[in-house]
């Protein structure tokens, strides 16, 4: 290297500095938009992780909603199964009375029932024969049955 003149090796060492320079560079720039666009990207996704938190404080409102209605309606829903129990169980009670009321009558003495039939003849008006006939009862028994009416009668 004794041969070499200082001036060359200057030379050299100038253009070696400035290639790794120029180098350096060059990495620093592609670095520097490589940095740029991990921002940007950082940016969206803030921008994206943003609008996510907003959708999901909205769909935790709705939900919150759609609870408390459906709790409302779940309440008036007991209320009308229970006052829909209760109308059954009075309607039952009425038919059950309703019932031993008929089943009552469906047992009673047909003489009973023969009697009720001249009482209402005599209310609604008929003779002595009319009422022995209708009824099959004795002439005495449909004269008191007239002779009854006729006092209710009187009294009114």
């Amino acid at each position: 290297m004794e041969n070499i003149p200082a001036n060359l090796i200057s030379l050299i060492a100038f253009t070696i500095v400035m290639l790794v320079a120029m180098l350096l560079l060059a990495l620093k720039n592609r670095f520097s938009r490589q940095i740029d666009k991990l921002q940007q990207e950082l940016q969206n996704q803030e921008l994206q992780l943003i609008a996510l938190q907003t959708a999901l404080s909205q769909n935790q409102l709705q939900v919150e909603a759609n609870q408390q209605s459906y709790q409302a309606s779940q309440l008036e829903n007991e209320q009308v199964s229970k006052q829909l129990e209760h109308r059954i169980k009075v309607a039952q009670e009425q038919f059950n009375s309703k019932l031993q009321v008929i089943e009552q009558q469906l047992h009673q003495q047909p003489e009973d029932k023969l009697y009720s039939r001249a009482q209402k003849l005599v209310e609604l008006g008929a003779d002595i024969i009319e009422i022995m006939r209708e009824c099959d009862i004795p002439r005495a028994e449909a004269e008191m049955l007239l002779a009854i009416h006729r006092q209710k009668k009187s009294k009114f």
